[in-house]
């Protein structure tokens, strides 16, 4: 054996292959926790939409407000199962609630004279404003926040427009990570006669 040939490994060498490897242990680790985190927030998120489908089909399928008898109001017409009465049922901010409000100003993208209702959900929770509107030619135009003074759905003998921008938004967070889903569309009583449909488009917020 000549004094150039060496057999095995030598400590140093030991200890620079165990750190390789280590470190290659450690990278893919993270690569597989990092993975199930991205998995995590867009299975979250993708329930936070579809959520969101859902309630804005479960709203479309309601009765708009069927027309109130001869001298009653529309809440004794009604069974209390209509769009008008689930989303915007009166026009008061004294009787607001921490899940149920009426904001004369705008606020959180949506016009004055909005009704806001909050909704609890097992990963955040969701907000279904909706505003009275009526079609003009130049598009859809919220009815003014004054007009709505002392609108209730329980005395009132007939709407303030026959029609509805509904938007919903629900909030997620999945970890450190958060964000929210929104969707609107105009609903109108057809019983009210054609009035045009022009769906706002939908927007999302990471």
């Amino acid at each position: 054996m000549g004094l150039g040939d060496h057999r095995g490994f030598t400590l140093i060498e030991v200890v620079v292959a165990a750190a390789i490897i280590l470190g290659v242990v450690l990278a893919t680790s993270d690569g597989v926790v990092a993975v199930k985190g991205l998995t995590a927030r867009s299975a979250t998120r993708q329930a936070a939409e579809a959520r969101v489908a859902a309630e804005i089909e479960h709203l479309r399928c309601l009765p708009f407000a069927p027309p109130a008898t001869s001298g009653a109001t529309l809440a004794a017409a009604t069974s209390g199962s209509d769009l008008v009465s689930s989303v915007f049922p009166r026009a008061d901010t004294t009787l607001d609630t921490a899940d149920a409000w009426f904001a004369p100003e705008a606020r959180d993208d949506c016009p004055a004279g909005t009704f806001f209702t909050a909704v609890s959900l097992p990963q955040g929770r969701m907000t279904i404003a909706a505003t009275f509107v009526v079609g003009t030619a130049g598009g859809w135009r919220a009815v003014p926040a004054a007009r709505l003074s002392g609108y209730d759905v329980r005395q009132a003998v007939e709407l303030p427009s026959a029609a509805l921008l509904v938007r919903v938004t629900a909030a997620w967070q999945s970890a450190a990570a958060q964000g929210t889903v929104a969707r609107s569309a105009i609903i109108s009583n057809p019983a009210q006669g054609p009035c045009r449909i022009a769906v706002p488009a939908v927007s999302e917020g990471a």
